[in-house]
């Protein structure tokens, strides 16, 4: 039988690989299985044995056994002194017998614990070890053979041996005030400090904002009452006289036409007077509904062209402060009126949009624009948007004119939403606060004040 000569086979399919010759005689399937499984059992410990060397899973050439230490109570950190002790705690599985424990603890050097005349701690037979130590920063540990002395005080540990078995170290625990859990509560304690200022600032902001807004208003519906009930009565008494001369004036009387004109202008006259003491009183409506209040501004305005006009309202509408809700009526209607009289305009629109952050109000129309003289210094008889202007910055609000020739204008007014909205402040964690203020607030009111309050 002749030998094969440099053959070798493939480990997973069980086929020959031939270099020179091809064998006279081919392996058996058996053999063929016993040297695949062979190799891969091989290659896969090899993997195994590397991949735990890299991970440090196994113990490759660590595999020395003994006893260690292990500490279950540490003292926390402090200064060390005579009077404070603490006490220490720990295991030494795998201890012998005879061995004890040798405390350290680190104010500077290393100082013996408890005492330099009885430094030794005793191991129970449950491997278990307990002892006092003066405070420190760190705190050491050594598991020592018998016969060992420990020095007094060192500025460094010893190594393993001499006696030395193990060494352990650990640091001791922080107070409370250093924990992270402890900084972490002072942090929030302070940002909700910080908001409850701010959110209590707010409110005496916002308060003193609203009664400056309410005295303007009881001052302004007082002089609307004068108005009408001086002015306006002055007027229709003088209307009424002229209408009766004029009934006794002949048809052909060179007078009868004059009149009549002296009569068409008074009746225009009383109709803004009586507009403007509308305007000037306190409009509960216009601070519950926004929106219808606008939609009858065009029926109001005698003598204005009809133009197309619509309302559109943005989101859903919430209550508003009466004097904020009069304001905002004023100023829209301000900018309604001269829209509708002086712009020329065939469409005129309002949109009010209620978002938590603000109240959005918004009057455009396609008319002729304003003239730049009079949008930069009023000049007589155009004392509009200087008024707006002034109403504007009384409650807070923010008004921007955007206007060009021939392409129509643009009045956008914005106020914040906390000075805007109604607010529900006694339900709210902070509420106590804010009824705190307005009772020390009560309290510190001259007699004057309370007597005017009255």
């Amino acid at each position: 039988m002749t030998a094969p000569t440099d053959c070798r086979y493939d480990c997973v399919n069980g086929r020959p690989l031939v270099r020179g010759r091809i064998p006279t005689q081919p392996l058996h399937n058996n053999e063929l299985e016993r040297m695949f499984f062979s190799t891969r059992f091989h290659l896969r410990s090899a993997f195994l044995l590397s991949l735990c060397v890299l991970l440090a899973g196994c113990p490759a050439r660590n595999t020395k056994l003994g006893p260690t230490i292990e500490f279950t109570r540490v003292p926390p950190a402090g200064e060390g002194g005579p009077d404070k002790l603490d006490a220490i705690e720990g295991r030494v599985p795998g201890a012998r017998p005879g061995q004890q424990i040798v405390l350290f603890a680190r104010w500077g050097p290393w100082w013996v614990q408890p005492l330099a005349a009885n430094p030794y701690t005793e191991i129970q037979p449950d491997a278990k070890w307990r002892s006092s130590t003066h405070l420190g920063t760190e705190y050491a540990a050594l598991l020592v053979d018998p016969g060992y002395r420990p020095p007094t005080t060192i500025d460094a540990l010893p190594n393993e041996g001499s006696g030395v078995i193990v060494v352990a170290i650990t640091k001791g625990m922080p107070a409370f005030w250093q924990t992270w859990w402890f900084l972490l509560a002072v942090t929030a304690a302070f940002v909700l400090a910080a908001l409850a200022l701010f959110r209590l600032r707010m409110l005496q902001v916002t308060r003193q904002l609203n009664l400056r807004l309410e005295e303007r208003l009881a001052e302004r519906t007082r002089i609307a009452q004068e108005l009408h009930d001086t002015l306006l009565q002055d007027f229709l008494s003088v209307s009424m006289q002229l209408h009766v001369a004029n009934d006794q004036l002949a048809v052909d009387s060179p007078a009868k036409p004059l009149v009549a004109r002296v009569l068409d202008m008074m009746g225009r006259v009383i109709q803004e007077g009586r507009n403007t003491v509308q305007g000037l009183r306190s409009s509960q409506w216009g601070s519950q509904d926004l929106g219808n209040a606008f939609s009858r501004i065009q029926q109001e305005l005698a003598g204005a062209k009809q133009a197309r006009f619509r309302v559109i309202v943005e989101g859903l509408a919430r209550p508003l402060r009466p004097a904020i809700g009069d304001e905002l009526f004023l100023i829209g209607r301000e900018a309604l009126a001269n829209a509708f009289r002086h712009s020329n305009a065939s469409e005129i629109e309002v949109e009010l949009e209620y978002a938590a952050a603000q109240l959005r109000l918004l009057v455009r129309d396609n008319g002729r624009g304003i003239i730049s003289d009079v949008l930069q210094s009023p000049r007589d008889g155009h004392w509009g948007l200087s008024g707006m202007r002034e109403r504007a910055g009384r409650i807070g609000a923010k008004l921007r004119v955007l206007t060009r020739a021939e392409a129509g204008t643009e009045i956008e007014l914005t106020v914040p939403g906390h000075l805007a909205y109604l607010s529900h402040d006694d339900g709210r964690p902070l509420g106590w606060i804010s009824r705190l203020h307005s009772r020390m607030a009560k309290g510190t009111e001259s007699p004057f004040e309370r007597e005017r309050a009255s």
